[in-house]
């Protein structure tokens, strides 16, 4: 597959089927349910089949596109697939990790509005169903016929903008003191429902799909959030279609340890610890959370703290990644992919938000950077300079307006990179993944020994190890949830005094326990050692023993 444009549905269809056929003994392709318009949500679970059943392993779960318009994070997730499947039996490292672990990738959670993403000049956030009633206002559309839908500007004394005097591109709200000058109007590119003339109430009407897939799932979801008059959490938890199926995916594999959540842009590796401040979590959680995100942004560049700014945090109720950490004690992360104020300023200050201009020095900086970097390194198609239009529903002699289009292009230029930065990006991604995929626990047994003897009887001392940087548990969250602290250690094959099957827990990452059986002798024959935990997979070695 090439990285250099991004894939429609059926191109990446078509891809995971051929995927699925190349590497048989490594694949499986399956659907995990439909969207709103009946598209199938394609799951490709990666394992070697010749090392145990998927569901016996510790997982990974990569996914993307849970926001419709950020088709990069979809395009990081089928990258990362072609280059572990391509590494398999060439680099030790993703042998090991394919030969112990599953990868359970779904790259499209949201096909419908992604597709009318990439094929109109619409941008959707979450579903395609049309939850809100038609609205009245600027109804967004692509007027000029240029395939992209900008602002439009309108001339008006009441207008609350008004343009740079440095560089007229840049808008700027009008400030108290501004009495003089020509005042605008800022509204999306598109037709007015309601009457034109009723200049006083222009604004952006609300977009009738307007719910919001990251906000709809049960922890800390809010019925009001943002605003009691129209929230996009929708009217109860798990409303779309496509959250659904995401949810019932998660509960249905208890074997999931950590989820890396595509999104874009922004830059930034974000924990279930950054999303709630306000909860105190688990201490080693929150120091595994943040050697996580130091080891991610290593590979990345992008920031993995001080992510909002204040008043701005706990911008998250109801969202994926924190439901899956707090209530099934999964190692969760977001990662915004496409640093595009970053790329357009390398020394911009750490502490500015990727999100939001906190200072005017900060909104004028950040809007001249983008625009020396636009033409830099884009050609100039990210930003179209303001134009003069001739609007449909306007006579501008008759109403004494002047209406221009122009500004950004968003979908590929600050929402996703352009394409030909496309695989840059990918790569970022993937190193991302791998950094999540290496700190799955890995559980083994270290040593094999019997350290007492008795006349009849002996004590077989069993050593395993948890060599994997995350616990066998995944997280203490997860056991304080009654989740993954269940390995168990069972003997076969010999005649055992007491308990053939021996509780462990959980054993912390880099570490080991012991455990020991007490063995009727004497013994002439091989014996069977399983340890199997829900989280950390299931592992055997038999060995000869001869005791008498």
């Amino acid at each position: 597959m090439q990285f250099d444009h991004y894939a429609r549905y059926q191109e990446m269809v078509d891809q995971l089927r051929a995927w699925a056929a190349e590497y048989p003994g490594l694949c499986r392709l399956s659907s995990i349910g439909t969207t709103y318009e009946g598209r199938d949500i394609y799951l490709l679970t990666v394992t070697n089949g010749a090392t145990g059943p998927a569901e016996e392993k510790p997982a990974l779960l990569l996914d993307g596109n849970l926001h419709s318009g950020e088709v990069a994070s979809s395009m990081a997730v089928m990258y990362t697939l072609q280059s572990w499947l391509s590494a398999y039996d060439r680099d030790g490292a993703i042998t090991d990790l394919l030969n112990r672990h599953t990868v359970y990738a779904i790259p499209r959670i949201n096909a419908d509005a992604a597709e009318v993403y990439l094929t109109t000049p619409r941008t959707l956030r979450g579903s395609t169903e049309k939850y809100y009633p038609e609205d009245e206002g600027v109804s967004p559309c692509d007027v000029d016929g240029d395939g992209e839908i900008r602002q439009m500007r309108i001339t008006d004394p009441a207008g609350k903008w008004k343009a740079y005097e440095k560089d007229p591109r840049i808008m700027m709200e009008r400030g108290p003191e501004d009495m003089e000058g020509t005042f605008y109007h800022l509204v999306p590119e598109g037709m007015f429902h309601g009457a034109p003339e009723e200049f006083a109430n222009l604004r952006a009407a609300n977009i009738r799909e307007d719910l919001d897939p990251n906000r709809q799932f049960p922890f800390e979801w809010n019925k009001d959030y943002p605003d009691p008059a129209r929230p996009t959490s929708g009217p109860e938890p798990l409303h779309d279609k496509e959250v659904r199926v995401i949810y019932d995916f998660v509960v249905s594999h208890p074997n999931i340890v950590f989820n890396m959540n595509f999104h874009t842009y922004g830059g930034l590796h974000i924990s279930p610890a950054a999303f709630c401040p306000h909860i105190e979590i688990n201490p080693a959680d929150a120091q595994a959370m943040r050697q996580l995100g130091l080891s991610m942004r290593k590979k990345t560049g992008y920031k993995c703290e001080g992510i909002f700014p204040e008043g701005a945090r706990d911008i998250a109720p109801g969202s994926y990644t924190t439901w899956e950490y707090f209530e099934k004690g999964i190692m969760a992360f977001v990662t915004e992919l496409w640093d595009f104020h970053f790329q357009a300023d390398p020394q911009r200050p750490e502490n500015w938000s990727m999100f939001f201009a906190e200072t005017e020095e900060q909104f004028l900086r950040e809007a001249e950077t983008a625009l020396r970097w636009d033409e830099e390194n884009n050609g100039g198609k990210g930003f179209k300079p303001w134009t003069k239009f001739d609007h449909p529903q306007w006579d501008d002699e008759e109403e004494h307006v002047t209406v221009e289009i122009g500004g950004w292009a968003e979908k590929f230029c600050e929402q996703n990179p352009p394409a030909h930065l496309l695989k840059g990006v990918c790569e970022k991604a993937e190193q991302t993944a791998l950094v999540c995929f290496k700190s799955l626990p890995r559980i083994c047994f270290d040593r094999i020994g019997f350290c007492e003897k008795e006349k009849d009887r002996a004590v077989l001392q069993v050593v395993i190890s948890n060599t994997g940087y995350l616990p066998t548990s995944g997280t203490h969250q997860a056991r304080e949830k009654g989740m993954g602290d269940d390995l168990r250690v069972t003997v076969a094959g010999c005649q055992v005094m007491g308990e053939e099957t021996v509780s462990v827990g959980s054993i912390e990452g880099f570490s080991k326990k012991i455990v020991r059986f007490t063995i009727k002798v004497p013994c002439d024959t091989d014996i069977t050692l399983t340890a199997r935990g829900s989280r950390c997979g299931t592992i055997q070695k038999t060995f000869s023993c001869k005791i008498r």
